[in-house]
């Protein structure tokens, strides 16, 4: 007998035959008394596939994954316990397959009474792993066509942004007349795979299961496969933020019918692709910020596709005769007459329909169940119990008389509170920078200094049509409630991501997503200035094409606006922290020069500060360049897991006199940032002698360990930029004879048990204590002389009177300067001037 305890699943092989246009797929089932059942499914393209594009291994990688995803139609028959495949899986590899399976297969199980935990689980192979290629495809966009609402909308917000494209149509058994007239309509290039399942699929067979399969996930794998073979970066759906929620809890676990349309599989999958196949390819849903009613609203502008679309199922039938575009019965007619209603004249609706539905006494357990006053959210590709009642609401005196309204109207509760929320973008992440301003009417820059001034150029140049406000502590107190005001913000380092509750991108994922020119990054907690400007000088000596931008030098987007760039210039960027803390994009030379204790009350944890460091060189490839210090063990640790070429650049060769000269830069304490600098300019071909020639003219920055002079036998120092315990151990250490010191500013938390170590080893016998963290600095204030102060005069006439002619004073707090100063910066001028003034 076949069932589900005798059987045996197979995934058998596949043949290639890329001059005949095909790929076959084969799969059979062993039972219990011998018997075999084979299947094939057959994939044809309308032209010869590019094998040039993807190296071997990795397409080898992406038709393996096929191989078992197309099997999931076959495996549903009997879901036998055991399957059988060839391909070595890594750990990721098998989970991710069995969360296909297990999730994708939920609503099946539910309806066929299987615990979902029981099927397809797939294991992993002892050893193996994947390497994912850096092919760079063209920069074109796929976006599946469906012939539904949602792939109209999103090829409406293509076009308004100016983004060409194709169209994939996957072809299941038969072409769509429905997808061919919402092809023709669009007026793009259509891109089709047709799919031919196996015909025995279709047959009786003994005890066996039938019902929902994530096809969308099918989808997903044949669009990527169309893109990889016809050269296509972006790969588009248009899978809304409603899809995301389930219908019910089933052994344990949320069964969603649109599992596969989610944010959920969306992540996975576009890891699974990143990791396995290729960096090159981004698959993501175009739609994912908005709620079904606010899509419907802007289909409503269609007109042009009122008589030709439909989003029922019944109209896409693979087998049969497919009379209708509406059957007027289903729950996706009923709910997506509902989402219409609100915006499209009601005799105009009807006609579409070929009636109202909302008057139908057929549909009103159905209704009940979208509206979630029923028992159950149907199994259908429908919305949010929230946004069917806003509908309904907003529909109210359109259609007083309709069963539907009269039944369930008075039901609702906080109506314009759902209105709002269902019109408004939700929070996501998963969009592509290029494509984040798709289907926004207005946008917000959050926080309007520098660069917010420049981010409001940029957008008057490339979004004209964008309607921005801006939203500053400077206006307003309470300007970050004012956010939902908005569709898209564009937010300020400054200001931390955790506070932003709407969809938001930053200037300097802007900046990279447009860029073309050759980059290079530089970051650390303390010298990525000295870095970076030294860089920047020894590259303009040598008559490189160069600019500084980013934390230190001008705001990256103003590059963006010039008329016509210099696609030959090279970009130095200093990056913070902050900067990097939500970066999608890495430089093509990545540095990192330390990295200690910072900003945790920014980060709010240690781990959070490393990870957002992390980001710069996170998603480099092969032909990048990863540059850090090797001594550092997170560093280190980083420099295993990128994929990009590592250069230890503290072990980088350097003769002794290319640095050996007089002032600050030779005296130590820059070695590291000047090493890191000498490795750079190397990979860019500049010579030891001009290196030498460079360095001899660079002036270091204000505030880094800079000599101010020498006055009544006192020399005094400023390192007003040292803000954390550890560089100020090191301007100790470097300049050595430090008798008198200024230490103290806002309270990080910082853990000062070294730096107390050093001052008794090195013989600082004066201390000026500033607020907040002053007060904790020493434990203990035995064998010193403290001076406990808020003014800088006050502290520069103590080290006047009581530091020995002969030795050093030294301004580097260990601490930031907020508590007492504006920035740093001030309270180096404020040092600066009062020993100028009382010398």
């Amino acid at each position: 007998m076949q069932s589900r305890n005798t059987a045996k699943f197979v995934f058998s092989n596949y043949q290639f035959l890329p001059a005949k246009k095909v790929i076959k797929f084969n799969y059979h089932y062993i039972f219990n008394n011998g018997k075999k059942l084979n299947f094939t499914e057959t994939l044809n393209f309308p032209n010869t596939p590019k094998l040039n594009l993807l190296p071997k291994e990795s397409l080898k990688q992406l038709l393996d994954a096929i191989h078992l995803m197309l099997g999931i139609s076959y495996y549903k028959l009997y879901c036998p316990k055991t399957i059988i495949q060839p391909y070595k899986l890594t750990g990721s590899q098998a989970d991710f397959w069995t969360n296909i399976y297990q999730k994708g297969l939920g609503e099946f199980c539910f309806k066929n009474k299987i615990d979902p935990a029981e099927i397809a689980k797939f294991k992993p192979t002892k050893n193996s792993a994947t390497i994912a290629s850096d092919t760079e495809f063209s920069n074109r966009s796929l976006l599946g066509i469906g012939g539904g609402k949602d792939s109209i909308v999103a090829a409406k917000f293509l076009h308004q942004n100016g983004f060409a494209f194709a169209g994939f149509v996957l072809e299941t058994q038969r072409q769509s007349l429905i997808i061919n007239q919402a092809i023709t309509k669009l007026k793009i290039k259509k891109q089709a795979i047709t799919r031919l399942l196996d015909e025995k699929i279709f047959q009786p067979h003994e005890n066996s299961y039938n019902g929902h399969i994530p096809i969308s996930a099918i989808i997903a794998f044949l669009s990527v496969l169309n893109a990889a073979l016809f050269d296509y970066r972006y790969v588009i759906v248009g899978n809304e933020y409603s899809a995301s929620f389930g219908n019910l809890n089933y052994k344990g676990r949320e069964i969603n019918h649109q599992w596969s349309k989610s944010l959920e599989f969306e992540t996975m999958f576009q890891n699974y692709i990143k990791d396995n196949i290729s960096t090159g390819l981004k698959y993501f849903s175009l739609l994912r910020p908005f709620h079904e009613l606010r899509l419907a609203k802007e289909f409503s502008t269609e007109k042009n596709f009122f008589g030709s679309f439909s989003s029922c199922n019944h109209a896409y039938k693979i087998t049969g005769k497919n009379e209708k575009r509406w059957c007027g019965q289903c729950p996706k007619c009923a709910f997506v007459f509902l989402m219409l209603a609100p915006f499209i004249n009601k005799k105009e609706l009807i006609k579409i329909f070929g009636k109202n539905l909302l008057a139908d006494p057929k549909l009103i357990e159905t209704y009940q169940d979208l509206l979630g006053f029923g028992k159950l959210k149907p199994f259908e590709c429908v919305g949010r119990f929230e946004e069917s009642q806003a509908a309904l609401y907003l529909i109210g005196q359109k259609y007083p008389e309709s069963l539907v309204v009269k039944k369930f109207l008075s039901k609702i509760k906080n109506s314009a509170r759902l209105v709002s929320e269902s019109l408004a973008s939700q929070k996501v992440d998963s969009v592509p920078t290029p494509f984040v301003f798709c289907g926004m009417h207005n946008a917000a820059i959050i926080g309007y200094g520098k660069e917010g001034t420049m981010t409001k150029k940029y957008l008057k140049k490339f979004q004209p049509k964008l309607k921005v406000g801006t939203l500053d502590s400077k206006f307003d107190k309470d300007y970050l409630s004012k956010q939902k005001d908005y569709d898209i913000g564009i937010k300020t380092p400054g200001i931390q991501k955790e506070k932003i509750q709407i969809p938001y991108t930053t200037a300097t994922n802007l900046f990279f997503s447009q860029n073309q020119n050759f980059t290079i990054g530089v970051t650390g907690t303390k010298g990525k200035s000295t870095t970076a400007s030294l860089i920047f000088h020894l590259l303009k000596t040598t008559r490189h094409n160069v600019e500084l931008l980013g934390n230190i030098g001008k705001p990256m987007l103003g590059t963006l606006l010039k008329d016509k760039p210099n696609p030959k210039k090279i970009f130095v960027l200093e990056l913070s922290s902050y900067q990097l803390d939500d970066l999608k994009y890495s430089p093509d030379i990545a540095i990192v020069i330390n990295l200690t204790l910072e900003h945790l009350d920014y980060h709010g944890s240690l781990k959070n500060y490393n990870q957002a460091k992390r980001n710069i060189t996170k998603n480099q490839t092969s032909d990048n360049y990863f540059l850090y210090l090797s001594k550092n063990k997170i560093l280190s640790s980083w420099a295993k897991e990128t994929k990009a070429i590592k250069i230890p650049f503290d072990k980088v060769i350097i003769k002794k006199d290319l640095v050996d000269q007089k002032g600050v830069l030779g005296n130590g304490h820059y070695l590291e940032n000047i090493k890191a600098a000498i490795a750079t300019v190397r990979l860019l071909g500049v010579n030891d002698q001009d290196i030498k020639k460079g360095l001899k003219t660079f002036k270091t920055l204000p505030h880094r360990l800079a000599k101010v002079g020498t006055f009544k036998g006192i020399t005094f120092y400023d390192d007003a930029i040292s803000t954390t315990p550890e560089s100020t151990i090191k301007g100790i250490q470097t300049l050595g004879k430090v008798e008198t010191i200024f230490l103290g500013g806002l309270d990080r938390g910082y853990d000062f048990t070294n730096l107390r170590k050093v001052l008794k080893k090195s013989g600082v016998k004066n201390i000026v204590l500033f607020p907040d963290s002053g007060k904790r600095i020493l434990e203990s204030k035995k064998g010193y002389n403290i001076l406990e102060t808020t003014s800088m005069e006050q502290a520069v006439m103590f080290a006047y009177k009581n530091t020995t002619p002969g030795n050093i004073c030294l301004l580097s707090t260990a601490s930031p300067s907020y508590s007492v100063w504006k920035n740093f910066e001030e309270k180096g001028d404020e040092f600066i001037k009062y020993i100028k003034k009382l010398k």
